[in-house]
């Protein structure tokens, strides 16, 4: 509505005071008010202003609306052209909010200017903010609430339920709306549960875990746990329900998982055996198949392995059983023989090095081979030739996996795991300062110690027929050992393990005469040629008889054959009886 200014004599408190006066009552009752009161003229001069709008807004007469209050100005400019009141104008200032009405002076019909009232209202829009965070919060909690898997009640601290959350009404298959409202005592003559771990917590004000069983047949674990207001009273009991029922089943199912993983990883461990059992890899001896299971068990992990034995026991294959059952099996095994590289190249070998490194460098550089097995299986055999300095940039990758080209600055991050290998003393070697002791250590993460044929005394027969039968179809011969070529075998203590014993193999395949292998087809490090000759009996029988000079005679031989031959296979296979009869007649004699 538009504002009419009323004449001086029209206010009694007001009657009798002159000009002056009532310009000053007037001034005193606007700058009394909480709100700001500027008036303007028809051109948008600020023509009064009282205390609130020239302290808090800036507003000071006789300087124009738009320069101070710019975004009013639109408005306050609208207002002076149609004489139309304006409400519900936002103003901002100094971290303070107001609302701001606009209404046309209106005097003797003509239009005197505008009134500009401006409300404080930070107060109250931070009272609204507050209260939209409050709902907003509610609903989260409530959200939240209603989520959780487990069941909620929420009594007061008589024991009248106040709420419950969705999971309580599914897991008692009640209605919120039966529940809320009542007391306790009276769900439990219900029936709905069969006790109640918040009427305990009313009893013993403190935190109560209980077993309960409801209508619907489910197995809950309940804990209540009281809350107290500022001066001790118990307030609210908040109880908690957790379906033990739900949870008994999937421990069920997962102990039935557990064992049927359990007898997949012995099927699938016995039908590794069986096939390496059909492979080259025989293992009788409890030492062997234990270091197969070894093999076998790390192949399943990525930790560094250091696989130590004679030359010639298998280290390569033991290598490769790792990297066939491992989760990089798809990707290829770089296989690295350290001694078998100058030592010159064997940093850009294996780390590789880029354009212009040294005299003689590809144009392009080149990957090393820890680039070229990313994401596979390095298998570094004779590591203890490794050089001091490769030693040293080998340890650092170990520890980043990290790759830096010769003559290059820039690192190459590569994911590779590191099997090693060695026939020496890796130990001896630290303590002698020729193998770095950090890099062993980060080397020697899971030892696999493969012992010599000459401990595998189970193993060596099957391998000699594994391996003749191979020869045997390569040559398309039949071949076969003879008893005695057996002993002699059995009895040898192959300084060159297996490999001795496959290439001594298809040696008596291939130059063997006739189908059957004797003694004279061996070489003479297993079957010397020449014995030494025994000394002839005594010629004066000294009372004895026949037998008992055959007795002498017979152990004189065996005292030299020990002497000479050492073992008793040996002794066996020299004289070409069992090796049974030898240790039979060492007994009987007393040469044990």
């Amino acid at each position: 509505m538009p504002t009419k200014v009323a004449h001086s004599s029209s206010v009694p408190f007001c009657s009798g005071a002159d000009p002056s006066e009532w310009e000053a009552i007037s001034k005193a009752l606007l700058n009394a008010t909480g709100d700001g009161v500027v008036a303007i003229d028809p051109e948008g001069t600020i023509l009064f202003a009282n205390r609130v709008a020239r302290e808090s807004l800036g507003l000071l007469p006789g300087v124009p609306l738009k320069e101070v209050q710019p975004e009013l100005w639109p408005e306050a400019a609208q207002t002076l052209l149609d004489s139309a009141s304006r409400l519900g104008i936002t103003v901002c200032c100094d971290n303070a909010c107001y609302l701001a009405k606009i209404c046309p002076i209106i005097w003797k019909s003509k239009l005197m200017g505008a009134l500009c009232v401006f409300e404080n209202c930070t107060i109250l829009e931070e009272s609204l903010r507050e209260m939209q965070a409050f709902q907003r919060l509610n609903r989260q909690l409530d959200a939240i609430i209603n989520c959780s898997s487990d069941g909620l009640w929420v009594s007061d601290g008589n024991g009248v339920v106040i709420r419950i959350n969705s999971a309580s009404e599914r897991l008692n298959r009640i209605r919120a709306d039966q529940a809320v409202g009542r007391r306790m005592e009276d769900i439990v003559s219900e029936g709905i549960i069969d006790r109640s771990a918040t009427l305990e917590v009313l009893k013993t004000k403190s935190v109560v875990n209980i077993l309960q069983r409801n209508s619907a047949g489910r197995k809950l674990f309940v804990t209540g746990n009281p809350f107290f207001d500022e001066k001790g009273r118990l307030e609210l009991v908040v109880t908690t329900e957790r379906d033990i029922t739900e949870l008994d089943r999937l421990y069920q199912e997962l102990d039935e998982q557990e064992a049927i993983s359990d007898q997949f990883r012995r099927q699938m461990l016995e039908m590794q055996m069986t096939e390496l059992e059909a492979r080259t890899v025989i293992a009788r001896s409890p030492s062997m198949i234990k270091a197969l299971r070894q093999a076998l068990k790390v192949s399943t992990v990525d930790s560094n392995v250091l696989i130590l034995g004679e030359s010639g026991v298998g280290k390569g294959l033991i290598a490769d059983l790792i990297h066939k059952y491992s989760s990089r099996a798809e990707l290829p095994m770089i296989k690295i023989n350290c001694g078998a590289i100058p030592e010159s190249l064997v940093e850009s070998e294996l780390f590789g090095y880029e354009r212009g490194a040294f005299t003689g460098a590809h144009k392009g550089g080149k990957p090393g081979q820890f680039e070229l097995a990313d994401r596979g299986i390095v298998f570094l055999d004779e590591i203890a030739e490794l050089p001091f300095s490769a030693q040293v940039k080998l340890l650092r990758f170990l520890e980043d996996g990290l790759i830096t080209r010769i003559g290059g600055t820039a690192s190459r991050r590569t994911n590779v795991r590191i099997l090693a290998a060695t026939n020496r003393d890796l130990e001896a070697m630290v303590q002698e300062n020729r193998f770095r002791s950090d890099l062993y250590y980060r080397l020697n993460v899971i030892p696999i110690h493969i012992p010599p044929l000459r401990e595998r005394q189970e193993d060596i027969l099957p391998l000699l027929q594994h391996c003749l039968e191979r020869f045997k179809i390569r040559s398309g011969v039949e071949k076969l050992f003879s008893r005695a070529v057996l002993d002699a075998l059995l009895a040898y203590s192959y300084p060159g393990n297996v490999r001795e014993l496959i290439n001594l193999c298809e040696r008596l395949v291939v130059m063997s005469d006739g189908n059957r292998i004797d003694l004279d087809d061996l070489p003479p490090a297993i079957c010397p040629r020449e014995h030494k000759k025994l000394p002839p009996p005594g010629t004066h029988f000294q009372g004895k008889t026949l037998a008992e000079l055959m007795d002498s005679y017979e152990k004189t031989i065996l005292e030299q054959a020990i002497t000479e031959f050492g073992n008793q296979h040996r002794v066996a296979a020299a004289l070409g009886v069992n090796q049974s009869t030898i240790a039979r007649k060492l007994n009987k004699y007393g040469l044990r």
